[in-house]
C-alpha cells in the first residue's frame, strides 16, 4: 500500500525535528544512562512521547494492520520470532559487510563521500526499527487489555498508551531492556516480514475484512 510510504517518510520528519535540540551532549547521556530518579524520570518521559507521537502516525495511516500484525502473532508467535531473529540477524551481517565493502572501496581510490552511504543506511535502519518496536509496543498493549478487560476487540488507541508505558518501563531496567527489545522488535518483525510475503503472494488476509470493517 502507498501508506507505507508515507508512513516511513512521516516517521523520518519526526525522527528528524528533535536532533538539533537533542544534540546536547548532556541530554544525550542522560536519555542513554540514567542515574538518577530525576534522570529516570526524563528518560521515561521523552520515551514515552517519542513513543506516542509515533505510534499515533501508525494508527492515524492503517489501525487494521495493527490488528493484522496482532492476529498473526496470536496465530503462530514461535514461527514470527524465528523469521524476526533471522531477518535482524540477516540485517545486521549485511549492514557490516556493507561497511566494509565501502571501506576498502575508499581504501582502493573510491570517492570519499561514498563514507557517508553506511551512515545514511544507518539512519533509515533506525527508523525502521523505531516504527517496528512502536508497532510491538502496541500489540503489547492488545495483549494487556485482552488479558485485564477480556475484550474481543480492544481500542488500539488505549493500546497504544498501555504499550508505551508498560514497555517503556522495562526498557528502564538494566539488561532486561535488552531482552525485551530484541524480544518485542523480533516478534513484531516477523510478523510485518510474514504480513508483507503475504500480501505479495497475493494472499488475502483472514483478519482484514472484519477488521476493516470495525476500524471504518
Amino acid at each position: 500500500m502507498n501508506y507505507r510510504y508515507a508512513l516511513a517518510g512521516a516517521v523520518a520528519l519526526l525522527a528528524l525535528v528533535p536532533i538539533p535540540a537533542a544534540a546536547q551532549r548532556g541530554l544525550r547521556d542522560t536519555l542513554a544512562n540514567p542515574t538518577t530518579p530525576e534522570d529516570l524520570a526524563l528518560a521515561f518521559g521523552v520515551y514515552v512521547a517519542v513513543t506516542l507521537v509515533i505510534g499515533a502516525t501508525v494508527l492515524t495511516v492503517d489501525r487494521s494492520y495493527v490488528r493484522s500484525i496482532e492476529t498473526r502473532l496470536r496465530d503462530d508467535p514461535v514461527s514470527a520470532g524465528v523469521i524476526g531473529l533471522g531477518v535482524l540477524v540477516g540485517g545486521f551481517v549485511a549492514f557490516a559487510a556493507m561497511g566494509a565493502v565501502v571501506a576498502l572501496l575508499v581504501d582502493a581510490g573510491a570517492p570519499a563521500a561514498l563514507e557517508s552511504v553506511p551512515t545514511l543506511v544507518g539512519i533509515g535502519v533506525s527508523v525502521g526499527l523505531t516504527v517496528i518496536n512502536t508497532i510491538g509496543m502496541i500489540v503489547a498493549g492488545l495483549v494487556v487489555l485482552r488479558r485485564l478487560r477480556d475484550e474481543p476487540e480492544p481500542n488500539p488507541w488505549l493500546a497504544l498508551v498501555v504499550g508505551a508505558l508498560v514497555v517503556q518501563v522495562l526498557y528502564l531496567v538494566p539488561l532486561l531492556n535488552l531482552a525485551v527489545a530484541v524480544f518485542v522488535v523480533a516478534l513484531a518483525t516477523g510478523a510485518i516480514v510474514g504480513q508483507w510475503w503475504q500480501g505479495r503472494a497475493g494472499e488475502p488476509s483472514e483478519s482484514e475484512p472484519s477488521q476493516q470493517t470495525a476500524d471504518s
